[in-house]
């Protein structure tokens, strides 16, 4: 599913109402849901949602890694 603006479901984006990259779970309406990879999910407007950077991808991918890591119980790398 496409919206407006070229945004579709699995796109990584940046929430600037929330400040947040995440990426798109689906649309109701107005409304985009949202997740990042710790589980944490919500919902925003379309019109505050934009395509994430090369940089904010990489910053989602990492967040991702660090989930994984914490979750199995072994300390970041640092």
């Amino acid at each position: 599913m496409t919206r407006e603006g070229g945004l579709r479901v699995g796109m990584v984006v940046y929430d600037a109402r929330y400040e947040m990259v995440g990426v798109i779970d689906g649309f109701d309406g107005v409304l985009v849901s949202l997740s990042r990879p710790t589980g944490l999910t919500w919902q925003s407007r379309w019109v505050s949602v934009r395509r994430g950077t090369a940089y904010e991808r990489r910053q989602l991918r990492a967040i991702a890694a660090l989930h994984e890591l914490r979750h199995k119980g072994l300390p970041p790398a640092r």
